[in-house]
């Protein structure tokens, strides 16, 4: 006879799993986070949890140590209007690019005045205003710092219902931008919708060899190698190229790191979109 408290298949039911997450009544210190992972791998061994719910609890363990600058889209990959368009102007843009919300710069992306949501601008081109100026559209901005923690910026987020938040460096220029839906990605893994265009990072080839995306974290790429290459002053592979060589690079030019050889394939302009791999 099955125990009314187990499923059909032998696993403790997921209520039962909480002691995982509770806060145990007793006198011991906290546990660190070491123990805690060391606890979640002994659970997946066990197969009380499976491993994407092992990956999300180490996940959000690090919100604490994660930065914006670490998920955030920068400002090369942003998608801006004119404060000078029309309605009609920013809603072909959104749409086009498949985007929910686009910050509306004055100048130049330096100086952004505010946000405009693709709802508004629908509403505003049905109720035939689209020859009206984008900024009567237009919502506050919100701005927070390159340097602010992950789990921080999302409590923030779930208290005001923001959605978007530009970030700036420490001289104020635009990094970036950052969405909620990135910080919920940072806990979940990646979201795909039917307006998202995925991106390749990483396409394995022949003799070990793989094709990188420049944006392609570096401790993502130390996990995929077995690698320690140093990530203290970049967060991207493109980063790394361009913090060791001290210098724009050039299409073949080559970095050696930690027995491995990182050459540029491709670049758009002064950015590095695609890296070779090569074991040495």
């Amino acid at each position: 006879m099955v125990n009314q408290h187990q499923s059909d298949t032998g696993k403790e039911p997921r209520h039962r799993r909480r002691w995982l997450f509770g806060r145990a009544k007793s006198s011991t210190a906290p546990a660190s986070e070491d123990e805690l992972i060391a606890i979640t791998d002994a659970a997946v061994e066990a197969d009380t949890i499976d491993n994407a719910e092992r990956d999300m609890i180490a996940s959000a363990l690090a919100l604490d140590r994660t930065v914006v600058r670490e998920v955030m889209a920068p400002r090369a990959d942003m998608v801006t209007v004119d404060a000078t368009m029309t309605v009609t102007e920013a809603l072909e843009i959104a749409i086009d690019g498949g985007l929910s919300r686009l910050p509306v710069c004055r100048n130049d992306i330096d100086d952004i005045v505010g946000v405009v949501l693709l709802k508004d601008l629908a509403r505003s081109e049905r109720s035939g205003d689209g020859d009206a100026n984008v900024c009567d559209s237009m919502r506050r901005a919100v701005f927070v710092p390159e340097t602010k923690r992950v789990d921080e910026l999302l409590a923030e987020m779930r208290t005001t219902g923001g959605h978007l938040a530009l970030v700036v460096d420490e001289y104020g220029g635009t990094a970036g931008l950052v969405t909620l839906e990135d910080l919920v990605e940072e806990l979940v893994g990646e979201i795909v919708d039917e307006f998202d265009r995925p991106e390749r990072l990483v396409e394995s080839l022949a003799d070990g060899e793989a094709l990188l995306h420049g944006r392609m974290p570096v401790d993502q790429l130390n996990t995929l190698a077995d690698a320690s290459l140093p990530d203290d002053h970049w967060d991207t592979i493109g980063g790394l190229i361009f913090g060791t060589l001290g210098h724009v690079p050039e299409v073949g030019e080559t970095v050696e790191v930690d027995g491995l050889c990182l050459r540029v394939e491709h670049m758009e302009g002064r950015r590095i979109t695609q890296v070779r791999l090569i074991r040495t």
